[in-house]
């Protein structure tokens, strides 16, 4: 249980990543400063500076954050709710919740730290999350195996929401279970 003043650290740290994501709407990552950040989230810059280093520590503390988010949220489903199809449908919802956040990422050319930082997570969600089509195999094989799946995914991620008009999350899945359904197909 947060006290008042860990609380009010939290809402602090909301306020500076919600400036920061403002920010980026309107111009480069690049020549955004923390004076910006924190009078955009009507903080001073000694309390930017108790939080973060710098911008890149606030970008950064998004990534993780959204990633510890994912994991909990997965960890959420029931075990009959595991089959591969739902989760895949649970994945593209998660991430359409944060759209907006990771469209400006990838127009700002971040989407690869994003991934930098949620590619180690993954193999921690394989271990927290017992799908039954999980294999069993050493902590290089899923380290391995976590890394080409965490790859694939922030691909598609990348290509979809970047779109226009992309996709629903329920249409996204279904188009990845008849591609992936193919692809078990030609192994004879």
């Amino acid at each position: 249980m947060m006290n008042g003043q860990e609380r009010l650290a939290q809402q602090s740290r909301e306020w500076l990543i919600a400036a920061l994501f403002d920010l980026l709407a309107e111009q480069p990552y690049e020549t955004i400063t923390v004076k910006q950040i924190a009078e955009k989230a009507q903080l001073s810059r000694r309390t930017f500076y108790r939080a973060f280093r710098d911008k890149d520590d606030l970008l950064d503390y998004y990534d993780r954050e959204v990633g510890q988010r994912y994991l909990a949220a997965l960890q959420q489903i029931a075990p009959q709710k595991m089959v591969f199809k739902d989760v895949l449908t649970y994945f593209f919802e998660f991430w359409w919740q944060e759209r907006k956040q990771l469209r400006l990422l990838i127009e700002q050319g971040l989407f690869g730290r994003m991934l930098a930082k949620i590619t180690p997570m993954a193999s921690e969600i394989y271990r927290v999350f017992p799908a039954p089509w999980h294999i069993e195999g050493s902590p290089t094989e899923t380290d391995y195996i976590m890394s080409f799946a965490t790859g694939g995914f922030w691909n598609v991620l990348n290509r979809w929401l970047v779109k226009e008009h992309p996709e629903s999350p329920t249409e996204m899945a279904a188009l990845l279970m008849v591609g992936l359904k193919r692809l078990g197909e030609t192994e004879d």
